[in-house]
């Protein structure tokens, strides 16, 4: 059990991988339904990873502009958040009562369907009817794959067998990005022998998206799934409200624990934002869709670096004093990536926005799970998660807004020309100028509510830490 104090300085965040680490991920992956059912989750969220790019997209062409652009954007992914929101304790209990099987394959089967008919029907209000179906369905299917894989491995790989599920989860976003940008490059000349095609490569996308399901709907099928247990304890579904307002009695006698979850929702809203805007943003500069593809490629690149092997290059520093400082340098990111919209400099910088995310987001979690009590630790999760998606919707539907009102009340578009760059200033990106300052915010008071070495500069620890490091070799 922790004793809900801050971890002491210096303790490592991950550790890095070992040969028997090593040797355990092929041992893993030897287990065949695992591997398949690994594949099958893995292939679903490339799916949709690329549903969501090609989704905004979309939205923004079929918006045609103005403020109905931004609004319609953001609709996509309200509409992708909303039934988790409203739905998702119900619809867990609800799948843990069927056959987890053919729920999948159906749920597959249904997603190929649904993002089919997309293109084919070729309208906004049905794009919107279309994903509020999917998530629906993703509801009951996300559960059922969860649920199996403890019955397919065994208790002692079961950490690593969730590992490697978030690798198949959230690696694949960048591989959609690329995919994206791929598609939206091809479709041009494709459009010869499929007329049926758009010329900005969205409906391509939204087609390969779609044949992701049915593959994974094949793949599943061939899974031997093991029979479950006759008798089985049914927990009764708790609401999103009930959930928020247990946890925030928790969390309000908790001043480090009240920091780090401000912190987190500070960041989780300052990026829902970026991504809110962003087709608008890339649109701005002139890139269309590849470009869009390619920012989302780099921000979740920098993601997979931050998480990885930011808290391994960082190891050594104050966690809760790094948890801070990895805000502020994302706020500071996005003030630079806001008033230099140019893609040559966007991009990287959005790789290292991602980074900055990357690490505070993995810290975060992990002083979560080491200050708060096992016993406690559930529901100051769900919390995090359900307070994470209602900050998000909210995010999302007050960001197009407050673009639009910049654009009419600031007489935006505005482009100025220095030397030979030509720079064109919106609404997006004073929003975003807005949200780097909301997270340098977050991060100052991070920093200052769970600052566990006062009096000591980071300099002065960076120092102490290459001292420390040298010493020990």
């Amino acid at each position: 059990m922790t004793t809900g104090k801050p971890p002491h300085d210096g303790d490592d965040v991950t550790a890095g991988p070992t040969p028997a680490s090593r040797g355990g991920l092929r041992a893993i992956l030897a287990i065949r339904p695992f591997r398949n059912l690994w594949a099958a989750g893995a292939l679903s969220s490339l799916g949709d990873w690329l549903a969501l790019l090609a989704t905004t997209a979309l939205a923004a062409e079929l918006a045609r502009g103005g403020v109905g652009q931004y609004l319609a954007v953001s609709g996509v992914f309200i509409l992708r958040i909303a039934p988790a929101i409203v739905l998702g304790p119900l619809a867990g209990v609800v799948a843990d009562r069927l056959d987890r099987r053919i729920t999948m394959i159906v749920g597959d089967l249904l997603r190929f369907a649904l993002f089919v008919s997309i293109p084919v029907v070729g309208t906004l209000w049905w794009m919107y009817v279309a994903i509020v179906i999917v998530e629906c369905v993703s509801l009951f299917w996300n559960p059922a794959k969860d649920a199996t894989v403890p019955n397919l491995v065994p208790p002692a790989k079961l950490e690593l067998a969730n590992q490697l599920n978030l690798v198949g989860s959230y690696g694949t976003a960048p591989i959609a990005a690329l995919l994206f940008s791929g598609l939206a490059l091809v479709s041009e000349p494709l459009r010869i022998l499929l007329p049926a095609l758009d010329e900005s490569g969205t409906f391509l996308a939204i087609y390969v998206n779609a044949l992701t399901f049915l593959v994974s709907a094949w793949i599943v099928s061939r899974v031997a799934f093991p029979p479950r247990e006759a008798a089985r304890e049914h927990l009764a579904a708790e609401s999103v409200y009930r959930t928020v307002a247990n946890g925030l009695l928790l969390v309000k006698q908790r001043p480090f624990v009240r920091g780090l979850v401000a912190g987190m929702l500070g960041a989780f809203a300052g990026g829902g934002l970026v991504i809110g805007l962003a087709t608008r943003f890339v649109a701005d500069m002139g890139a269309g869709a590849p470009g869009y593809g390619l920012l989302f490629m780099a921000v979740f690149t920098g993601m997979a670096f931050g998480l990885v092997l930011g808290p391994r290059l960082l190891a050594g520093f104050s966690r809760p004093r790094l948890f801070g400082a990895a805000l502020t340098g994302a706020g500071i990111v996005l003030l630079v990536l806001a008033v230099a919209p140019v893609l040559l400099l966007v991009l990287p910088l959005a790789v290292l926005l991602g980074c900055f995310v990357g690490v505070g987001w993995v810290i975060g979690y992990t002083l979560l799970g080491l200050t708060v009590e096992d016993e406690i630790r559930g529901r100051t999760f769900a919390l995090v998660q359900s307070l994470s998606g209602v900050v998000l919707v909210l995010v999302l539907a007050v960001a197009p807004l407050m673009a639009a009102a910049f654009d009419a009340g600031l007489g935006l578009p505005r482009t100025f020309t220095l030397g030979p760059v030509t720079l064109t200033y919106t609404g997006a990106m004073v929003t975003y100028l807005l949200a780097g300052l909301a997270m340098v915010g977050a991060g100052v008071g991070a920093w200052r509510s769970m600052n566990d070495r006062p009096g000591v500069s980071l300099v002065a620890e960076a120092r102490e830490v290459r001292r420390q490091r040298h010493d020990g070799h």
